[in-house]
């Protein structure tokens, strides 16, 4: 009698330890509909924070051209050693942010974007973004069309859906593409950044004008 009841009793003890099937069921498909629900939202926040990047970055050049201008008076020169040297500037040049305000220490390091497969400041005796038509900064007049100089960012290999957030992020929605518009369909050529959709999407983004 003794032994039946201890058997039992481990027998329960066993059962009270374990899962059942249903129960390991209900468990999975509750990971299931919660990994459903999170896993886009870790991707936007991701993503997002991607752009946050790039928009900081841009921040951080902006104040090394206004440091530049303000030692030298032109974007078409360079400080070193206390000498002012003129650049050659025929129509772009491009590696700004390496070739001059790196060199002149008000950068600590190249501009990066993590949208973009290459990124580069360049300064243009004509803008050159789309097709060089210029910056339509309040979306409708050309504010570089009597400029000397255009300093931009060029971001090559960005997704279209980068190109959109990244746009809304500096210009908001109303120098955004059309609304209505699906992502992907169109580009968009006003405000400070503007680009046209194609198997590449290059992205130009206004920094500065003189």
């Amino acid at each position: 009698m003794n032994t039946k009841l201890t058997h039992n009793s481990s027998l329960r003890r066993q059962a009270a330890r374990g899962f059942t099937l249903i129960e390991m069921i209900g468990v999975l498909a509750v990971i299931a509909i919660l990994a459903a629900l999170l896993i886009p939202k870790v991707f936007s926040a991701i993503n997002q924070a991607r752009v946050n990047g790039v928009t900081v970055s841009l921040d951080t050049v902006k104040t090394a051209l206004v440091d530049h201008y303000g030692k030298n008076g032109s974007f078409a020169a360079i400080n070193t050693n206390g000498t002012i040297v003129p650049l050659t500037i025929t129509a772009t040049y491009p590696g700004y942010d390496t070739n001059v305000l790196m060199v002149e220490g008000f950068l600590d390091k190249p501009f990066l974007a993590a949208i973009a497969t290459s990124a580069t400041i360049q300064v243009c005796t004509n803008a050159t973004e789309n097709t060089g038509g210029g910056y339509k900064l309040d979306g409708v007049n050309n504010a570089t069309a009597t400029a000397q100089y255009t300093v931009e960012a060029v971001l090559t290999g960005v997704s279209a859906q980068d190109a959109k957030d990244l746009n809304d992020r500096i210009d908001g929605p109303t120098l955004s593409f059309p609304a209505g518009s699906t992502v992907g369909s169109v580009g968009d050529q006003k405000g400070r950044v503007e680009y046209v959709l194609g198997s590449t999407t290059t992205v130009y983004i206004y920094l500065t004008h003189r």
